[in-house]
């Protein structure tokens, strides 16, 4: 068989199987977003939902939306007070913003409608990169379901003793880290199926570009497809650019090893590829370096990667059979070898990426599920199932009359996916009970709250700052669209320490001189003083000639500094 022979008997879809994963594909965009409608449709009178699930800090994403509806193209971090440049980050958000005006929908809307497009189209496409390495149909759902709706077993924490600081709160990963695995990824955030999208076309595009028979033009076409997705993926999610780096350098090795030369064309194509997006890192760089608040937050954004025991817990089944795939290395033709070698250098490149000390190492397991489930099927497949099904106990169940053996392989690898799906039932169904019955604060928020919002956006300028608890500052900046003292965890220039200091401002373990320290140092305008403000020794403290009562709805007030009237 040629290579172009086996690579059409592989990548070809039955207008069948098109059809199912068509319909597959939308209904499961809609069976996740579900909850959220239902949320929305249940909410209480008194009550607004904010179209959040997992981080109340997400609302730092609605304030990118907001600030792009309302034409902007550079972001403003609204969440610390520190004065600064804005500049362009956050560029997939603020493009849904400009996309949100155009459709005349509002930020939380321009966020749901982006996570069902981008799940839909991912899963679309996904099946076709499957087809790549997958000739037959059952393997082919196999691996679709698997990563789709694939999770793991990293169910617990460990004694602290064994655990990395600053990673408690993402493990246990299969319930705390949504980019853990494919299925909590489209659950929650339209940024993360975006990036992974991203990484599966450039994987696919280059492998293609490097590896396969086809004219000169057509083959510099997809490297700058590849260059084109690199600068997107930079809009994305910046740092991921490393695990396309890394995974295709490996690659490129193995090309050189198998050639047992140096490989100028291929090699002058990756430079290329990576050429093309160096315009939009040179002006991060510049960002970083020349606007303080943007450094902090990269200092500040630190998510490692946890004790390898819960990788293993959370990879584990998919790392086992996926690896009995090499057992069937030397029986693949030369092409069927190269193809597959892009999984496995994906899956190097994160096993590598994960613990090289730098801020986003636990980032990088952004898709890994992808050439895990590629591989799952492969060894389920072509090794392990015609293991089981030639056993003995295998062929005595068989020579019953209603057992086939094609239907044993149907329900074997069935149980598979059932066995790795467990967790992400336990998700969905804890989603849907948070989102239509539980219905928790922050997530969901008075409406006095949310009036209150609303005046200091309709009453104040911008540029003013507000003092209020975590809790309220981190939805202030998009309902409102005013700078908050505290608000979110990696924006918040210090904010372990503005933190404490606001939440004390609001009990009496404050004194006198420390509280008006604090508002004429961050020259504070307003304080938003509602639910979560509202402490023990605070009724007293909002009674100073200072403090101007500007707004009350019952609930929920706001103050105005006089800093004319502080002694």
């Amino acid at each position: 068989m040629t290579h172009t022979q086996e690579n059409r008997s592989i990548t070809h879809i039955s207008r069948r199987e098109q059809v199912i994963v068509l319909l597959l594909a939308l209904l499961t965009a809609s069976f996740l977003l579900l909850p959220y409608i239902l949320g929305h449709v249940l909410t209480p009178e008194d009550t607004v939902f904010t179209g959040l699930l997992i981080n109340v800090e997400d609302g730092s994403y609605l304030s990118a939306i907001e600030q792009g509806r309302a034409g902007s193209w550079t972001y403003r971090n609204l969440f610390t007070t520190e004065a600064h440049r804005p500049v362009f980050i956050q560029g997939f958000y603020l493009a849904l913003g400009h996309m949100a005006r155009w459709l005349g929908v509002t930020a939380v809307t321009m966020w749901h409608l982006a996570l069902w497009l981008a799940d839909a189209a991912f899963f679309l496409l996904l099946y076709r990169y499957i087809a790549r390495f997958i000739s037959s149909p059952a393997a082919r759902y196999t691996a679709y379901a698997l990563a789709l709706f694939g999770s793991g077993f990293d169910w617990w924490r460990f004694p602290l003793a064994f655990e990395r600081a600053n990673t408690l709160e993402a493990i246990p990963l299969d319930l705390y880290t949504p980019e853990a695995h494919i299925f909590f990824s489209a659950l929650t955030y339209p940024h993360f199926i975006a990036g992974i999208l991203l990484i599966m076309l450039i994987f696919w595009w280059t492998a293609q570009a490097l590896t396969a028979p086809m004219s000169r033009r057509r083959q510099w076409g997809l490297v700058v497809l590849a260059g084109l997705g690199n600068t997107a993926l930079g809009v994305v999610y910046p740092f991921l650019i490393l695990l396309i780096g890394a995974a295709l350098g490996l690659f490129y090795l193995y090309l050189v090893w198998r050639a047992q030369r140096i490989l100028w064309q291929e090699l002058s194509m990756l430079a290329v590829m990576f050429m093309i997006p160096v315009p939009l890192f040179l002006y991060y760089v510049w960002a970083i370096s020349t606007v303080d608040v943007f450094k902090l937050w990269n200092d500040q954004a630190v998510t490692l990667t946890p004790n390898p025991l819960h990788l293993l817990l959370a990879y584990g089944p998919y790392l086992f059979i996926g690896g009995l795939s090499l057992r069937r290395w030397r029986d693949w033709t030369v092409e069927r070898r190269t193809a597959v070698t892009i999984l496995y250098c994906w899956v190097l490149a994160v096993a590598i990426l994960l613990y090289v000390p730098i801020n986003p190492q636990r980032r990088f397991v952004e898709g890994l599920q992808i050439p895990l489930a590629i591989l799952a099927a492969i060894g389920l497949f072509e090794v392990a199932l015609p293991w089981l099904l030639n056993s003995r106990a295998a062929r005595l169940l068989l020579q019953r009359p209603r057992y086939s053996r094609v239907g044993l392989q149907r329900l074997l690898a069935a149980l598979m996916v059932l066995f790795v799906s467990l967790m992400n039932v336990y998700i969905y169904v804890g989603t849907a009970v948070t989102l239509t019955v539980m219905q928790p604060y922050p997530l969901f928020r008075p409406q006095t709250q949310i009036a209150a919002m609303d005046w200091l956006g309709e009453n104040t300028d911008p540029a003013d700052v507000v003092l209020s608890s975590y809790w309220s500052g981190s939805y202030i900046p998009y309902r409102a669209g005013n700078v908050v003292f505290v608000g979110q965890r990696f924006e918040t220039v210090q904010f372990d320490e503005k933190r404490k200091l606001a939440d004390r401002f609001f009990t009496d373990g404050a004194s006198e001189s420390d509280r008006i320290q604090l508002l004429e140092a961050y020259e504070i305008a307003y304080i938003f003083y509602g639910r979560t403000e509202r402490k023990p020794g605070s009724p007293a403290l909002m009674e100073r000639p200072y403090l101007k009562q500007v707004y009350d709805n019952g609930e929920t007030a706001v103050y105005q500094v006089l800093h004319e009237e502080i002694p």
